[in-house]
């Protein structure tokens, strides 16, 4: 059974379980967005069309993945590179960095079901390589050897 309250006694149980109810609902989401995140797919789960760097474009062919400008020696390269943008993976994002990273190289990625395509920028801070979208909401850490492999065109 219910214990015997007052009217006054209800009412300021009342009043403690919306505050209680108001910090669940509106504490715990920013929190939650402010903990780092976790591993995360950089193509999430969409079929990759093609990917364009500043003076070579990478695109889906019915044998595989064509360069553009045409570059026999490069052909593997085009390959490998492709298969590095389908299984990216990005960890811990940060909002921001400091200092400022200097950006080095873009890619355009085009994704089957999306109209605008997207673009990721390869940026440098002290001797840190990271990628972020380009409007830089998040800043994903990443090795040189991957940001190699994601931009080897810009690397020879």
């Amino acid at each position: 059974m219910l214990p015997q309250l007052s009217r006054r006694a209800w009412n300021n149980v009342l009043i403690f379980a919306v505050l209680i109810l108001m910090f669940l609902l509106y504490g715990m989401p920013q929190r939650l967005a402010d903990l780092p995140h976790r591993s995360t797919s950089l193509l999430d789960e969409h079929t990759l069309l093609g990917v364009e760097y500043p003076l070579v474009r990478l695109s889906r062919s019915t044998q595989g993945w064509r360069l553009s400008p045409s570059s026999p020696e490069l052909q593997p390269l085009a390959e490998q590179t492709m298969s590095v943008w389908q299984q990216q993976q990005l960890h811990d994002g940060q909002r921001s960095v400091a200092p400022t990273p200097e950006p080095l190289t873009q890619a355009t990625l085009m994704l089957a079901g999306q109209a605008e395509p997207v673009i990721w920028v390869l940026l440098l801070a002290d001797e840190q390589f990271w990628l972020s979208p380009s409007h830089r909401t998040m800043y994903y850490p990443i090795s040189a050897q991957d940001a190699e492999r994601l931009f080897p065109m810009e690397f020879r």
